[in-house]
């Protein structure tokens, strides 16, 4: 649902480059893994009582070839715990 809402509030065209027609994503602003990190989700209930995890104005659509060009793209600034 989240990512539905993104495409139609985006018009299904990239945020980027504005084209439209083609493979989209919809990239996190604020990358997926610090959320995750910041709210200690372990869980899935964790992940469902998250606010920010599904706030859609951390979303942006993007076609893959401007999406590849973020700084976040596959994990890129994966946040991960030390112990």
């Amino acid at each position: 649902e989240w990512r539905e809402f993104c495409f139609l509030r985006d018009n299904f065209t990239c945020q980027s480059c504005n084209k439209k027609g083609t493979t989209l994503n919809v990239d996190h602003i604020k990358p997926f893994s610090l959320i995750l990190f910041d709210n200690q989700i372990q869980t899935l209930e964790d992940a469902m009582c998250c606010v920010e995890l599904w706030d859609t104005s951390n979303g942006k659509t993007l076609c893959v070839g401007c999406h590849k060009k973020t700084t976040t793209y596959a994990g890129r600034s994966r946040i991960t715990k030390t112990v």
